[in-house]
């Protein structure tokens, strides 16, 4: 057999034979595909945040267009000055390696770029046996992938020191830019660590330049690098900075779990100015035992958040920084009766300068009062949105039936609300229960959207289904009355609000100010800030007037949109009407003051009967408005009212009464009143199983009570009856 013969039966026995092992153990690559660290940017390509991977590793990938022709000739003059040209293993370098080996002390290594990536995928120890795996490996290697693919699974898999995987990981821990900015000097250095990292990484007290100067020198002597090229590197001094990973959106970046490259809607900008300001108002507020803060801003037209800050400051451990308050539940106070009144708007159940009734109301044992503790009487509804007066926000929200807010939230989905209707009650409309920041602002956004509501995003590019909850009509009159609210109380905060755009806003305190909040809006942004503490601790001011959402929370507000410099405003539909109305809260004969209104078009104004509650019609006659129920006899809604139960002003149900046992009888006695709207006036008091008592509807009496429980009803001349149960107690 001549030799041509020979050799192509040997190299085919070694191409069957390589097909074979192939074939029986096939190439795992997924070993290369470690977990990969996340990097998180701004809207504007600024990094935010860079996270290790799963298991701990910070592994940011290279991509092919960064690995620039720099990066290339010194890692390949380094490494393998023939790995464009050699198909695996290099067997000139294997047979040089084996001569020094044995003729040495000092030794030498023969593997290829190629077989160094085979490595990788093992980190066995190096035998001869583990030698020949490596070689059929790069082989295959070679088979599958070019070059370039080869030299990309190189840069990110070797080790760079401690957890350091790949160079751009170390490009960014190092020196803090991407691969593709680095200087030959800082190429070399990173290109010599993975020779021996543990000898080569950075460390105090290193000298790191002596490290690049040796490598500097190889290079230049072999002809890789130019002598300009070769007295720059040389002069470059080089620093390693070693900091702590950047995290400047901690809280929002726990929400991000996976993702190579993620691509945030923050701006880095403005995260940095409203994070000032949070921090400096919480250190303000100090004092009276609030420490902590957030805040977040949205892009009403995108639902984008530009801003979004959890806390204070996220190390402080002593106020619970690490705390969200963007997504933790808080009592949104006040904050939600905007959705009710524009929802009233659209029924026709008032209008901006229809009056309403602000007057004492008793629901099943629920007594709701104002944040003053007093009664405006006669108010109207613009007035009562504006100084956010409880009793017309339930009373309104009773009258709206299956449209009340627990069905706007409920049409939206909002999560925290996971109780039937009737758990939560009239409580519902002034903050009792848990609203996250982030879900407030969505719905004030909904108002600067025309009544179209849509979740926010903190991911470029993402958005969600859009849903009609109000009507731009609606939504325009309320976000005017919140724009346009007399502000006196600001006079002692003229500076935050000297240079204030048009804002519509609405505050919210919960009970004992434990949360104090402000959402305000223009047509452009929307901005929620919340003050309050982690731990559920009230202020120690909360009875003063300042601990409040208007006066805690609204100054941050104001700095905010300062920075936003939004000053556009919202264009008034076509379907908003000027009209002259009769304002009277009931119409009583002939209308008494006529005032022009802006009514939504085609929505009839009308007062249902139900607004007419007990507590109102005894109002009325208490303050001799009418003599008794017979004056509103020709009525629409006159029968309907005579079928009313009495009403029992005193006692108050419930309530337990305390009185000085040394003090005689006459001192003790407790005060009853009942209103009837029967057309006869009498009426029964039943205490316990006493002798019934008879007095007339309005007339206060006094009796003395014992010490004990006490069942009380008021019975009128029609049989219906009404009943309170107390407890009076002597001490």
């Amino acid at each position: 057999m001549n030799t041509l013969k020979k050799i192509i039966l040997l190299f085919s026995i070694f191409i069957v034979t390589i097909t074979v092992l192939n074939y029986l153990y096939p190439l795992d690559i997924q070993r290369l595909n470690k977990p990969k660290s996340t990097l998180i940017y701004d809207r504007n390509g600024k990094l935010l945040t860079l996270k290790l991977s799963s298991d701990g590793y910070l592994r940011i990938p290279i991509e092919k267009k960064e690995i620039n022709s720099n990066i290339k000739k010194i890692v390949l003059g380094y490494e393998d000055r023939y790995f464009y040209n050699h198909f695996g293993i290099n067997p000139l370098a294997i047979i040089r390696a084996l001569y020094s080996n044995i003729t040495n002390k000092h030794k030498i290594g023969a593997s290829t770029i190629t077989m160094q990536v085979a490595r990788m995928m093992h980190h066995k120890s190096r035998t001869v046996k583990q030698k020949v795996i490596e070689i059929f490996q790069a082989l295959q290697l070679e088979f599958y992938y070019s070059k370039d693919e080869i030299l990309q699974l190189y840069l990110n898999n070797a080790p760079y020191g401690g957890n350091i995987e790949g160079f751009a990981s170390a490009s960014f821990k190092y020196f803090h830019i991407p691969p593709s900015s680095l200087s030959l000097s800082q190429i070399a250095y990173l290109t010599s660590i993975p020779k021996n990292p543990n000898r080569n990484r950075p460390k105090v007290n290193r000298d790191i330049n002596s490290i690049k100067n040796r490598l500097i020198d190889r290079l230049y002597n072999i002809g890789i690098l130019n002598k300009k090229e070769y007295n720059r590197a040389k002069r470059e001094g080089i620093t390693i900075n070693i900091t702590p990973l950047p995290n400047k959106i901690p809280h929002l970046s726990v929400q991000i779990n996976s993702g190579t490259k993620i691509k945030t809607t923050i701006d880095l900008s403005l995260q940095t100015k409203v994070q000032q300001l949070i921090t400096k108002r919480c250190k303000a507020l100090e004092k009276y035992n609030i420490h902590n803060g957030s805040a977040i801003v949205i892009d009403n037209k995108t639902m984008q958040i530009l801003a979004y800050i959890g806390s204070q400051d996220f190390n402080d451990n002593r106020y619970g920084g690490q705390n969200d308050g963007v997504i933790a539940l808080v009592s949104p106070g006040s904050t939600l009766k905007p959705l009710i009144y524009a929802k009233a708007l659209e029924q026709g159940i008032i209008t901006p300068l229809k009056k309403l009734y602000d007057v004492p109301l008793f629901i099943n044992g629920y007594q709701p009062t104002n944040y003053s503790k007093t009664y405006l009487g006669e108010v109207t509804a613009t007035e009562a949105l504006q100084y956010s007066l409880n009793i017309p926000a339930v009373e309104l929200d009773r009258l709206l039936g299956d449209k009340s807010l627990y069905e706007i939230l409920k049409k939206i989905n909002i999560g925290s609300l996971n109780q039937a209707k009737s758990y939560y009650g009239s409580a519902l409309v002034l903050g009792g229960w848990g609203l996250p920041l982030i879900n407030n602002a969505e719905l004030f956004a909904s108002l600067a959207n025309g009544g179209v509501y849509q979740p926010s995003s903190y991911i470029l590019d993402k958005k969600y289904n859009k849903r009609r909850i109000l009507s731009k009509e609606s939504t325009y009159l309320v976000s005017n009355i919140l724009a346009n609210a007399p502000r006196v109380e600001f006079s002692s905060s003229w500076e935050f609000i000297k240079d204030m755009p048009k804002i519509a806003f609405k505050t919210g305190t919960s009970a004992h100010a434990k949360d104090m909040l402000t959402i305000g809006y223009t047509p452009e942004y929307t901005v929620g800030v919340w003050y309050g503490n982690f731990s559920g601790k009230s202020s120690k001011v909360y009875r003063d007037k300042y601990a409040t959402g208007l006066y805690t929370a609204s100054p941050t507000l104001f700095q905010i949109f300062q920075i936003l410099n939004s000053k556009t405003w919202f264009n008034k539909p076509k379907n908003i009407i000027k009209k002259k109305i009769c304002q009277d809260a009931i119409k009583i004969g002939e209308c008494k003051n006529k005032v022009i209104d802006s009514l939504i078009k085609e929505v009839i104004p009308h007062t249902p009967c139900l607004a007419m509650r007990a507590e109102v019609l005894s109002y009325l006659i208490k303050n001799q408005t009418i003599e008794s129920i017979e004056s509103l006899s020709t009525h629409k809604c006159y029968k309907q009212w005579t079928n009313y139960k009495p009403l029992i002003t005193s006692p108050i149900n419930s309530k337990t009464y305390t009185f000085n046992k040394y003090l005689p009888k006459e001192l003790k006695k407790t005060a009853l009143q009942c209103y009837s709207f029967n057309a006869n006036s009498t009426i029964y008091w039943l205490i316990d199983n006493q002798t019934p008592i008879i007095s007339q509807s309005g007339e206060k009496i006094y009796r003395y009570l014992t010490p004990t429980r006490h069942n009380i009803s008021c019975l009128d001349e029609g049989a219906k009856i009404r009943s309170v149960t107390i407890v009076n107690q002597e001490l």
